[in-house]
């Protein structure tokens, strides 16, 4: 296929219109306005399989991925059972194997998530595991979360951390107790790689700011929700707004946004969590997630993040985390189309969002994986 005029995707920024070749079988296209971009990854979703298929199942959360420009997906493994072994590991490498996008297994970085007995890190690795995490719990004390990064370290693999101590609830301090253990644990192991996941307060940046000048090995994460939405929400959507960790004020969000900006927090994740309607009845009971993977695109682009910030946060550092190449995916974005939010258009079985009828402008027309077209949209939707 011969792309015409369009714009490039890199380190720098985008090029000026000019005609790219891609060695898929597919008419040639006019892509003036359009911007060609190495296809993105998103280093942190709920994928709920095996074990919730009325959530999502990999297949349909592969489809939404593409949908929303990601060809690469790390699934968390606080699945049912929880992914804590190399058999597990292997199992879920082979129902993914067929998948759309290339998806990506992190193994859980302690026993049934219970932050007590260390998984056996070289064999998940062994087993295809590409980084560990107990996300949505972080039960560790300071002792284990030691043992657990020297055994990481020792597989070649990153830590992520869901800086939440459990002890404290939602509230800010549980957030900023759990980062300062964590870079405590990290400092007595320098050689790890420890990277905080959906960080969403601007008290905790100083401290991220602070690890990375010290010269320790830490990344951090920002979600697009994180970065659009303040508490307000909650008035508005009820238990659609809930996620975890909460959402924060308009000075959080407006101090995430400029860590993204500056490089305090280095790449943007979905916390992709799609639920059932029946789980998100109400704000009390109702389960924490937003289905994230096909809004993420248009928010960040209706934020107008710069396009080398979009590259670096979406392309290039996701994968430098996990110590992986840029396959030579694509996705082709039109910047400047306007659509609305319609869940029940999603290809998740997630429905669950608080931005139904928004408004949003930037769009992914095409994804190509693996020299496929594995998403394409033909008419803009106004």
């Amino acid at each position: 296929m011969r792309v015409h005029s369009v714009q490039t995707l890199g380190p720098n920024g985008l090029t000026e219109p000019h005609d790219v070749e891609l060695p898929i079988e597919h008419a040639d296209l006019d892509a003036t306005g359009l911007v060609l971009s190495p296809g993105w990854c998103d280093l942190h979703a709920h994928l709920r399989e095996p074990g919730f298929p009325e959530k999502e199942t990999l297949a349909t959360g592969a489809a939404a991925a593409a949908a929303g420009g990601f060809t690469q997906v790390v699934a968390m493994a606080n699945t049912q059972p929880v992914t804590d072994t190399a058999d597990r590991v292997q199992a879920n490498m082979a129902r993914a194997r067929d998948l759309p996008v290339r998806v990506m297994f992190v193994g859980a970085l302690t026993e049934g998530l219970a932050g007590r007995r260390p998984t056996d890190a070289i064999a998940l690795h062994a087993a295809g595991a590409v980084a560990l995490s107990d996300d949505g719990r972080h039960a560790l004390d300071l002792q284990t979360l030691v043992a657990t990064l020297r055994q990481a370290t020792a597989a070649g693999m990153p830590v992520l951390i869901h800086p939440q101590d459990e002890s404290l609830g939602n509230e800010p301090a549980a957030e900023l107790a759990a980062i300062e253990q964590a870079l405590a644990a990290l400092r007595q192991v320098p050689l790890a790689r420890l990277h905080l996941q959906h960080v969403s307060l601007a008290a905790a940046l100083p401290l991220i700011a602070e690890a990375k000048r010290d010269g320790l090995a830490v990344t951090a994460e920002a979600t697009p929700h994180h970065l659009w939405l303040t508490a307000h929400a909650l008035l508005r959507w009820g238990p659609l707004a809930k996620v975890n960790p909460p959402l924060r004020t308009e000075h959080d969000v407006a101090a995430l946004r400029d860590a993204v900006i500056d490089g305090t927090i280095d790449i943007v994740a979905t916390d992709h969590a799609p639920h059932q309607a029946a789980a998100k009845r109400d704000v009390e009971t109702g389960a924490p997630g937003i289905s994230g993977f096909e809004t993420a695109a248009g928010i960040l682009l209706t934020l107008g993040l710069p396009w080398p910030v979009l590259y670096r946060a979406c392309v290039a550092m996701p994968r430098a985390i996990l110590g992986i190449p840029v396959p030579p995916d694509w996705i082709l974005i039109d910047p400047v189309e306007t659509w609305t939010v319609e869940p029940d258009r999603f290809l998740s079985r997630g429905r669950n969002t608080p931005l139904s009828g928004t408004r949003l402008m930037g769009r992914v027309r095409m994804t190509i994986c693996r020299n496929r077209v594995v998403h394409q949209v033909e008419v803009p939707v106004g």
